[in-house]
Order: C-alpha cells, then structure tokens, then sequence
C-alpha cells in the first residue's frame, strides 16, 4: 500500500511538470520569436486594414532583411521616408528591377497590370511615372491609392519614390484582426499549443495531487 499511494503523487507531480515545461517553451517561442504588436492608424489600406485593427509583425525578418525575403504584395511596416514622424504600412508593389509605370490613368509592371484588385488599382495613377525599381530597393503603395502616402509621392526624386529594404524597420505584417484575418503562423500556432497543453497539464497534476494527498490523509 505505501508504494501505490508513493506512485499516486508521482503521477500528478509529474504530469505538473510537463506541463510547465510545456509551458514554458511556448512562451519562449513566443517572448523570442521576434514578433511585435502594432495598432493601425489611418485608412490608407481599408478595406483589409481599417483603423484600430491589431497587426502583428515578424520583426526578426528586418533585422536580416535581403531581397529574397521580401515578395511583392506583402504588408510591411516602414520607417517613413516620407517627412512622416511615424511608421508607416504600406504594401510592396515592385521589387529590385521592376519597371513600374503610370500613364493615361493606368498602372503596369513589367508591362502588365499587377495582380492586385481593380478597386484598388483604380486610384493609383494620380500622377505619370516611369521607374525602374533599384536592387535592394521596393516601391511601396497604401490600398486606398487616392490619399495615401507612399512611394509616388516622390516618384520624380533621385531614386524614383523607392525604399532600402533596411527602411523595413517594423517588419511584415504576417497576421491582423478585421476583414480577412489570415491564419497564425506555424511558428505561433506551435507557441499556442503548447501553452494550451501545458497549461491543461498543470492544472491536471494539480487537481490529481489535491486529491491523491486528500485520499492519503482519509485513508
């Protein structure tokens, strides 16, 4: 009898454990994964963005930013180069080598209409343009193209309205609330899960030791 009721703390106590191990390993994945949350500001990308939506960014990928990492219609979070004292979210249009023109009222890149819907294609030419899009650079536009502050406004500079990849200081914006909210990463939903299982196994192993000890002192 005494080796079972030794056995019966042995279940919970580890199962306590576990759970903390568990937990604790999802909220490093978490506190180091490189992710930070943003509020939106503005409607300059309604509708999938409006503002007061939560954004979370992969700040990880700044810090390493490279023009392989970086795809065309992907959210990001810019260090504005724009004479704004705040970041601003934007969207990539073209990338190193892209040639992207307005002209008659109509956006093309490398010859076509970019892939992008006709609402928010409607308002992007309030000026001609003609750019070739550097190396290492991106040319970045809101969604609501008639009022947004991006890279047309400086389209006739030196560097034709384009961004350094490095200004990419916030990061992509890889999840947000609102219309369309995308999945999780992978990486997050790991974290979630694993913070959910260690937090059901901790309660377990301390309910199963309550009752263990409860048992040993009534029996």
């Amino acid at each position: 009898m005494p080796k079972r009721r030794g056995w019966g703390l042995w279940v919970p106590a580890v199962t306590g454990v576990v759970g903390l191990l568990c937990a604790a390993l999802g909220l490093a994945v978490v506190l180091t994964g490189g992710y930070s949350v943003h509020r939106m500001a503005g409607d300059t990308m309604r509708p999938g963005l409006r503002p007061g939506d939560r954004m979370l960014s992969d700040r990880m990928l700044s810090d390493r930013v490279a023009a392989g990492d970086v795809r065309r219609g992907e959210i990001y979070l810019v260090d504005s180069p724009w004479m704004l004292d705040h970041p601003v979210v934007s969207r990539v249009v073209a990338l190193g080598g892209d040639r992207l023109v307005c002209a008659g009222g109509r956006l093309t890149l490398n010859g076509e209409p970019p892939d992008e819907p006709a609402a928010r294609l409607a308002d992007s030419c309030y000026a001609d343009f003609d750019v070739t899009v550097p190396p290492g650079r991106a040319f970045l536009m809101g969604d609501q193209r008639a009022h947004a502050v991006d890279s047309r406004l400086t389209a006739q500079s030196g560097q034709q309205g384009t961004v350094e990849l490095a200004k990419l200081t916030g990061g992509r914006v890889v999840w947000h609330s609102g219309p369309g909210t995308p999945a999780l990463p992978g990486k997050l939903v790991g974290a979630v899960l694993l913070l959910s299982l260690g937090a059901v196994l901790g309660l377990g192993g301390l309910v199963g030791a309550v009752v263990t000890a409860t048992r040993r002192r009534t029996a």
